[in-house]
């Protein structure tokens, strides 16, 4: 995608996902989203989380240059530790799938009530009792695309609100990949099946360093990335 296509949006959902590797993918999916939203603090750049669920995580940052920000992280990220649950020392490789969807200031085109589905449930993480004990979480789902949301606020209206918001920009962004052959062949490489190929990102604990392989750029302080969240020592 040329740069300049998206590069004056403030608003991006970044989503992080767990793939091939059982659970220590979802243990590192929340490794991972955890050192974006160091990264985007960092830049000063707001975070509000949306959503967290069986290792997915996803979050709305808002700011100056947030597309710029992130856009390059979009892709498979590979992983090469000693799990934290391992119990005999033994190293796994694992992969997590991030994607990273501008949500323009344009008005979207509406989405037709009837293709929506929508369910609701507990809420989870912060917010108290109120938000623990009540039906406040809204996940909403695109039944043609089968593309989905699930928004964890402490409030039900605004969720469903931000929710159809979101949901309208993946439905736009999946049709606007169909017609249009450059902007499809970066939505695939973001969202694909998380498995070994075409991956951009390399994390190996084992041997101390984190490699990106689209340009060659190399740090030996892999641990300064993922747990501070410094993605800077790989651009």
């Amino acid at each position: 995608m040329a740069r300049g296509v998206f590069s004056s949006v403030h608003e991006i959902v970044l989503e992080v996902r767990g793939g091939e590797g059982g659970a220590d993918s979802k243990l590192f999916a929340q490794d991972l989203f955890s050192a974006y939203l160091k990264f985007a603090r960092a830049r000063r750049l707001g975070c509000e989380v949306l959503g967290s669920s069986d290792g997915q995580f996803s979050a709305k940052v808002v700011g100056q240059g947030a597309w710029d920000t992130f856009r390059s992280e979009a892709g498979k990220h590979c992983v090469q530790r000693v799990p934290p649950t391992e119990k005999k020392g033994r190293r796994q490789t694992s992969y997590v799938v991030v994607g990273v969807l501008p949500l323009p200031e344009e008005e979207l085109p509406a989405i037709s009530a009837a293709d929506i589905e929508v369910k609701t449930q507990g809420g989870h993480g912060k917010g108290g009792q109120h938000q623990n004990k009540t039906d406040s979480a809204v996940r909403m789902r695109h039944r043609p695309t089968g593309l989905h949301v699930l928004i964890n606020g402490r409030h039900q209206y605004a969720n469903r609100k931000e929710a159809l918001r979101i949901l309208a920009a993946k439905v736009a962004d999946y049709y606007r990949a169909q017609v249009d052959d450059e902007y499809g062949q970066i939505r695939k490489s973001q969202l694909g099946d998380a498995g070994r190929g075409d991956k951009i990102r390399t994390y190996n604990f084992i041997m101390c360093r984190a490699v990106d392989h689209r340009t060659g750029k190399k740090t030996s302080h892999v641990r300064r990335v993922i747990e501070r969240g410094e993605f800077n020592l790989l651009r």
